[in-house]
């Protein structure tokens, strides 16, 4: 890739890094992650495919991404560290979460109490929230699933990889906000339609992952990702509230508004969790 000048304080040199000892701890969409040592500390190394990052505009979306994670600053929001000096490859570094994902803590424990359910929504919802109000223009995460959700060792959650989606796009349609990015679990029907969006699709896959915390995991296992996906954004497919316990607030009010059909009916992530018992937008933002 080659990070010259331009790339300001938060490039890291190589020789800090040792890459030989890594260790592949996952896998995703866009690239392999891996446990290495920065300075003695523990951190994660998020590798870019090289399929994604070849091309040009994907690397000068990428650095121009970077600028922004750098500002960020939340207890909800997987901490971003550096990007690492390599010619070869796009590499950044984030903390390292030990406790895994909420896809593993769903996939051991099945359906969630209500209070560890709530809990953890609502530390989804303060993280996703930051990056909703975040000025001058919001920042969609595009991808949020359970396994974009990680777990500290306080057992509170935060969000991480939002923006990956989005400098992945820059190969397909340039800066168009459109068309088929995220997992198809997760997407909004407008997304898979490939239609224009907004922070909406965010409340969207927000609504599912409650779903499945409460209902200990896909409703829809029996068919594919793409099959669900297919359904909900042409026949109007949505779980059912009623097939397991909900908190009457959250089945009443919010799962409904959130899983609406139209951008336009979905309400925000703010107003529902004000609905739980929690204003997200509370002294951590």
């Amino acid at each position: 890739m080659g990070l010259d000048s331009q790339t300001p304080c938060y490039e890291i040199d190589s020789s800090e890094v040792d890459m030989e000892e890594s260790k592949l701890i996952g896998e995703g969409a866009y690239g392999e992650v891996y446990l290495v040592k920065w300075r003695g500390t523990e951190v994660a190394a998020k590798t870019i495919r090289s399929s994604i990052s070849s091309i040009e505009i994907v690397k000068k979306a990428f650095l121009k991404e970077l600028a922004l994670w750098q500002k960020l600053r939340h207890p909800n929001i997987v901490q971003f560290l550096g990007v690492l000096k390599n010619p070869d490859r796009l590499i950044f570094i984030t903390e390292y979460l030990r406790n895994g994902s909420l896809y593993d803590i769903l996939r051991k424990k099945g359906r969630l109490d209500q209070q560890t359910a709530v809990a953890y929504a609502l530390d989804i919802a303060r993280g996703m929230n930051y990056l909703h109000q975040h000025k001058p223009h919001a920042i969609i995460h595009r991808d949020l699933t359970p396994r974009n959700v990680l777990q500290d060792e306080a057992g509170h959650l935060k969000v991480t990889d939002f923006g990956l989606s989005k400098i992945s796009q820059k190969r397909d349609n340039g800066y168009k906000m459109t068309g088929g990015t995220g997992s198809y679990r997760y997407m909004a029907p407008e997304v898979y339609r490939r239609e224009s969006y907004g922070k909406s699709i965010d409340v969207f896959s927000f609504a599912l992952i409650v779903h499945e915390m409460f209902q200990g995991g896909p409703s829809n296992n029996a068919e594919t990702g793409e099959q669900v996906a297919d359904k909900r954004a042409y026949e109007d497919s949505r779980p059912s509230l009623s097939s397991y316990i909900y908190p009457d607030p959250i089945k009443m009010q919010a799962s409904p508004r959130m899983l609406a059909q139209e951008p336009r009916l979905q309400t925000d992530i703010r107003r529902n969790n004000r609905t739980a018992g929690d204003d997200p937008t509370g002294s951590a933002i």
